[in-house]
């Protein structure tokens, strides 16, 4: 098969002395998926921003896209012009514009409006969704479009119809990080189908193992910012990947926990807002408390309706004996009444990326580090320092813009900020998302730890397997309600996704036969 993508020698440095990238070796096979795995920080991020264009590789580096050697900085319109697509992790559309305005961005740049043949431009954008299977309407605003969607839409755009014979490359980063299941087997479908049937090289990028292990045809694993394995999947194992990935084995994946023994400390009753229809339950000191159900069941709405004053709640909440009124309490004073939220969209909901580690480690700590003349700065970097050191966040610089971190650690960094405020009670919302085995081992201690210590904790997921390790008990959210609480010898992977999926199917509407 021909080689689509060709990496040699590949380097870069943020620093100098500090080699991010060490001399990537990598080739993308026409035909064939290819996945890319490692730890957060062994350089994924930086290498898909070296092919897409955002960063420069350091001189000496040699990428050839097909038949045209890319030397230095990489022009989007060089990778389009030979046939290679990407389709990033945060896959969302513009807002405030149609669906159609989305698809069509490429040509707005270039075409007067006016000369565009608007209704025609709209049938074709349609005959394309529906194609590929995609159930939206290209006249309606981008911001109403769900993840999975836009997700489908991305992959979709980038492919091109069928037609197309100029895609000879397609590299997905992280494209299933925010979808449920069914979604993203669908889009993984979707790139197995691009690589046999239309000869397309694909590089798949991703955390999800049992994704990787089920769609790539080899596995390129990057540690240290060099490819340490290049093996076919029918060599490969879970325990073999992941012992690759982290450069030795894992013994305990999931920490041995305790049941909880403390006093209620958080109390919603018949909570509703967004797809919730009333959902009543506690959580006491030192328990974990798991939540799940199937993509718009209503789960994921939880943990804003807890936190955020805008998300339109209404009924009861108390934290540690404090009445919280869930429609009018300021997230500041939630906070300081011991609840704390790390949201599933860490970009968008949980980090300032423009800023340092520091300063955003230091966001909820502002009023105690005021000074006559400002802020301490050393009290706010001790206590940086402190959740680079105890979090492992990489590389290991409290000065470094959060924004150039990967994924993992940005998330290390979201949940060591609110960590710092010593919370009583603390909401996850997908706490391993994009994040790489190693470092949820980490994260899976870093909560089970807390929680011995008395600390409550809501995990608020899609990922069966974490939530029947780690939680004493997960309540299944189905319609807007809980339609199933299980624990004990009750509480596995398969019942949870037995649980999510009856609930899913009794909360279609009656066939009208039926009625």
């Amino acid at each position: 098969m021909g080689v689509v993508i060709e990496l040699r020698d590949v380097r870069k440095s943020y620093v100098p002395g500090i080699a991010v990238l060490q001399g990537v070796d990598l080739d993308v096979r026409a035909g064939e998926v290819t996945a890319l795995v490692g730890a957060n920080g062994s350089g994924k991020s930086t290498l898909v921003k070296i092919l897409s264009g955002y960063h420069e590789p350091d001189r000496g580096s040699r990428v050839r896209f097909g038949d045209q050697i890319m030397e230095g900085h990489i022009h989007p319109a060089q990778a389009r012009a030979a046939g290679v697509r990407f389709v990033h992790q945060d896959s969302r559309m513009v807002t405030g514009v149609s669906v159609l305005e989305n698809l069509l961005v490429d040509r707005l740049g270039t075409a007067s409006l006016d000369r565009l043949d608007w209704p025609a431009e709209r049938r074709r954008a349609q005959a394309f969704l529906d194609e590929h299977r995609i159930t939206v309407d290209v006249r309606e605003d981008a911001g109403s479009v769900s993840l999975a969607d836009a997700a489908k839409i991305a992959i979709a755009r980038a492919a091109g119809p069928e037609s197309d014979t100029g895609l000879r490359a397609l590299i997905l980063d992280e494209p299933t990080a925010a979808l449920g299941r069914d979604d993203a087997a669908e889009m993984l479908d979707w790139a197995r189908a691009l690589a046999r049937g239309r000869g397309v090289g694909v590089l798949l990028i991703g955390h999800r193992l049992e994704e990787i292990l089920a769609t790539a045809d080899r596995v390129a694993v990057l540690r240290n910012g060099r490819i340490v394995a290049d093996t076919l999947v029918a060599e490969l194992d879970h325990d073999r990947l992941v012992e690759q990935i982290v450069g030795h084995a894992i013994d305990a994946y999931y920490p041995e926990r305790e049941g909880a023994t403390g006093a209620p400390v958080l109390e919603v009753g018949d909570l509703r807002g967004g797809e919730v229809r009333g959902i009543s339950f506690t959580v006491a000191a030192g328990e974990v408390l798991g939540v799940t159900g199937l993509p718009g069941s209503g789960f994921e709405d939880l943990p804003y309706l807890l936190m955020d004053p805008r998300a339109g709640a209404r009924g009861a909440l108390t934290v540690a004996g404090r009445e919280i009124q869930v429609a009018r309490t300021p997230v500041r004073t939630r906070v300081q009444a011991g609840l704390a939220l790390v949201p599933a969209d860490r970009k968008r909901r949980a980090l300032a990326t423009s800023v340092s580690v520091t300063g955003n480690v230091g966001l909820p700590h502002l009023r105690r580090f005021r000074t006559w003349s400002g802020l301490s700065a050393r009290a706010e970097h001790h206590l940086a320092d402190g959740v680079v050191r105890d979090y492992a966040v990489s590389p290991a610089d409290a000065r470094v813009i959060t924004g150039n971190l990967s994924g993992g650690n940005q998330q290390k960094v979201v949940i060591g900020k609110w960590m710092s405020t010593r919370p009583r009670v603390l909401v996850v919302h997908e706490p391993t998302q994009a994040v790489d085995v190693g470092a949820k081992a980490e994260i899976f201690k870093l909560l089970a730890d807390a929680a011995a210590e008395g600390m409550a904790a809501v995990i608020v997921s899609v990922e069966y397997d974490d939530l029947a390790h780690l939680c004493d008990r997960v309540l299944v959210v189905g319609a807007g309600r809980v339609v199933a609480e299980l624990s004990g010898d009750a509480l596995s992977p398969e019942s949870l996704a037995t649980a999510a999926y009856r609930s899913g199917v009794e909360g279609l509407p009656e066939p009208a036969s039926m009625r």
